[in-house]
């Protein structure tokens, strides 16, 4: 799933590619990937519109035009981008939309898990001017270590990890950097975010820009330039490594469920 880091880096790479170029078309593939608007709208009011940013907003990328009509991208579980030059061939599991500009480029959104059987499962979207309620962007100089105390009591009840993946409190971070942040801070997931000393919050803050600055890095590297599919995140320590050694202490990472999400951690060393 595309978190902060990669569409950080999404955004980066669009960005020269589409700012200044015209959307002449959208073809959509599978209509249930808009969220809240009909294909007619839709095509109605994208069409023509120039680009002027592409930007990430929260766990979206946002593909804003000059007529102030935003087109917000959400890849959920599955979802991937493809930007194919002007004549490039390329072969794009399962598009679900393509946004084509005057330039003859073409930036085609990919759902390789869609199935047309299950329609009401969670998969990428597609939206117009989504408003939804965003909480602090761990990027913003407003996200201190006591936005974040704060933020950990007021919710008496939540795991520290819940805190992190709720959008409404902290926008961008998902599952599995919230593993992999939790596992650099050594604290557990399930530890109860109120509950937290001073010491225990500042050092989940600092993992979470030591995280997402080393992971924006890698993922540059990854991508070079281009985009081409969700690249794949080597460079994960804990997340998807159930039964694996610890790479700092050699403990088995374990897996649980916690409130519905697949989480993975060092029982060894995040005590």
């Amino acid at each position: 799933m595309a978190e902060l880091p990669e569409l950080t880096v999404y955004a980066e790479v669009l960005a020269p590619l589409l700012a200044g170029r015209t959307l002449v078309d959208a073809e959509i593939h599978h209509v249930r990937v808009l969220r809240g608007v009909s294909p007619e709208r839709f095509r109605a009011q994208v069409q023509g519109g120039e680009v002027a940013r592409v930007a990430r907003r929260g766990k979206t990328l946002a593909v804003t035009l000059a007529g102030g009509d935003r087109v917000d991208i959400h890849f959920m579980l599955a979802g991937e981008p493809y930007h194919l030059a002007a004549g490039a061939a390329a072969k794009v599991p399962q598009p679900a939309l393509t946004l084509a500009f005057g330039d003859g480029a073409r930036l085609v959104l990919s759902d390789r898990h869609f199935d047309p059987m299950k329609p009401a499962e969670p998969r990428m979207w597609v939206g117009l001017n989504r408003k939804d309620r965003a909480g602090l962007d761990p990027l913003e100089p407003a996200f201190t270590v006591e936005a974040l105390a704060a933020l950990c009591a007021r919710n008496k009840l939540l795991p520290i990890k819940t805190v992190l993946c709720d959008q409404r409190l902290v926008s961008g971070l998902g599952n599995a950097y919230a593993d992999e942040i939790l596992w650099e801070a050594r604290v557990k997931p399930r530890r109860t975010a109120s509950l937290m000393a001073r010491e225990e919050v500042e050092r989940v803050h600092a993992a979470i820009a030591r995280v997402v600055a080393a992971s924006v890095e890698a993922l540059r590297a990854l991508l070079g330039g281009r985009l081409e599919g969700e690249p794949r995140r080597d460079f994960f320590r804990v997340h998807h490594r159930s039964r694996k050694p610890c790479p700092r202490c050699g403990g088995s990472i374990a897996f649980e469920s916690l409130r519905d999400r697949p989480t993975n951690w060092c029982p060894a060393c995040q005590g």
